[in-house]
């Protein structure tokens, strides 16, 4: 009897235990999610740095090709052989230095010949004038006709014409005798002789040697349309005071060490490609620099402007631009938009949008957003560093 009665008595208890004690838990269990709900999560950590000003100097960079300022194909100008060449292939040479002399033999018989032809027309002139005289003494007397003295004094003409026309034949002969010595016409370096002792050369025979002048020299290159207005706004003037450093990069990589001049810029725009041709000059007493060489031309601000530097790592981008966190004295994250300018290292270079001395989030920009409340540590020295995402 006890048996069956204590069996069928927890078959009956057992449920409604169970019910009270799933209720009971599920109470538990809904205050403990009422507690979860009404508190607010901590803020989120972040790392920040204070931005700090420091000169930025714009710099672009360009392909030049150096140029000479002048250079001559040395050529003859009279017909003759070569009886000597004067110079050592790659000497310097001075203006009005002999390059190679043509025999002169023939040209200076021509200067005798025409010097003799001028003292005869002078005889000729001389005679003709003392005949116009004596016809004048006749007419006067009523002793000679007015035709002779017509015919006398045409005749003194004549003679006068012949002497003028010796003398430029002299002249002419003087020149001719004169380009029998082929003088440098420019200072600089000369190349090889392309005709040597011996030939024959004459105005028809080409250059008989190449002169190009070394110190001063140009470098030339092209530069967009819009770097042009900001050098001619910001007070680049040719042959003038520049705003901006042309300095030069050669082929190892050092920098040449003399100052470049601005000589021209080109008058009109390469509508093809938008650029603009420009002439900087500069000294070259060693002769570093050689014609048809390519190299690098720098431009930079002579006056470099001082602008906040923000890490790469705080700026974020969105479809308006680019921007930063700022934090303020309450922790509160504020979006600022910026513009940037150069890098630097591993920053921006800030020019519209901060002053410098702001507080930016550098670490953890990713999840935060207006007006949101952070735990904020100021960044280490290192981890201000790093790539823009």
């Amino acid at each position: 009897m006890d048996n069956d009665f204590m069996g069928g008595g927890l078959m009956q208890v057992l449920p409604k235990f169970r019910s009270q004690a799933t209720l009971f838990l599920s109470c538990l269990l809904g205050l403990s999610a009422t507690a979860t709900l009404g508190q607010e999560p901590p803020p989120p950590a972040v790392v920040t740095h204070q931005i700090q000003l420091a000169p930025i100097e714009a710099a672009e960079s360009f392909t030049g090709t150096v140029e000479a300022i002048e250079s001559v194909q040395v050529q003859a100008r009279i017909q003759g052989f070569i009886e000597e060449v004067s110079f050592d292939a790659g000497q310097i040479v001075s203006s009005g230095d002999q390059l190679f002399l043509i025999e002169p033999n023939q040209y200076q018989a021509q200067v005798a010949s025409a010097q003799a032809s001028l003292a005869q027309a002078e005889a000729q002139r001389a005679r003709a004038e003392s005949e116009a005289n004596r016809q004048q003494e006749l007419v006067d007397r009523n002793a000679a006709a007015q035709v002779n003295l017509e015919q006398a004094r045409a005749d003194f003409q004549v003679a006068e014409a012949n002497v003028q026309a010796a003398q430029a034949g002299v002249e002419l002969a003087q020149i001719n005798l004169g380009y029998t010595t082929i003088t440098s016409p420019i200072a600089g370096k000369i190349g090889q002789a392309i005709i040597t002792k011996g030939n024959f050369v004459g105005p028809s025979a080409g250059s008989l040697a190449q002169i190009v002048q070394l110190d001063p020299i140009r470098v030339v290159f092209s530069i967009s349309e819009q770097l042009l207005l900001d050098m001619q706004q910001g007070g680049v003037a040719e042959n003038g005071d520049e705003a901006v450093n042309f300095n030069l990069v050669l082929a190892n990589g050092t920098e040449y060490p003399q100052a470049g001049t601005l000589e021209y810029i080109a008058n009109q725009v390469d509508s093809a490609t938008g650029s603009v041709a420009v002439r900087i000059v500069y000294d070259n007493p060693d002769a570093l620099l050689l014609p048809g060489q390519f190299v690098t031309m720098v431009i930079a601000e002579k006056d470099p402007k001082v602008l906040p530097v923000v890490p790469q790592t705080a700026v974020l981008q969105d479809r308006e631009g680019r921007y930063v966190f700022q934090v303020g004295d309450d922790d509160t994250v504020a979006q600022r938009r910026i513009s940037t300018g150069p890098r630097v290292e591993n920053g921006w270079a800030v020019t519209e949008g901060l002053e410098g001395g702001e507080v930016i989030v550098v670490q953890g920009v990713q999840r935060l957003q207006n007006g949101m409340k952070v735990n904020a540590s100021a960044a280490q020295p290192a981890a201000t560093g790093g790539n823009a995402p």
